[in-house]
């Protein structure tokens, strides 16, 4: 969240990809760094158990949300 938001905030577009697991706690560090419109790309958790095959399947879902964040 950190970087993501240090980019935008240089005018960077950034794309982070956390798991549904998480986005509570990404929007809370978001918040804190008052970055109240950042958003992210979430992905189904967990994503440990997946197979390589499994995890591309989830980019590819992704794609197109992580292209608008990069070029929007």
């Amino acid at each position: 969240m950190h970087d993501g938001v240090f980019f935008e905030d240089h005018g960077i577009p950034t794309a982070t990809v956390i798991s549904t697991e998480f986005v509570r706690a990404a929007r809370a560090q978001a918040d804190a760094l008052g970055a109240t419109d950042y958003r992210t790309v979430a992905v189904p958790h967990p994503i440990q158990p997946l197979t390589r095959d499994e995890v591309r399947a989830l980019a590819d879902r992704a794609f197109d949300e992580i292209v608008r964040r990069l070029t929007a």
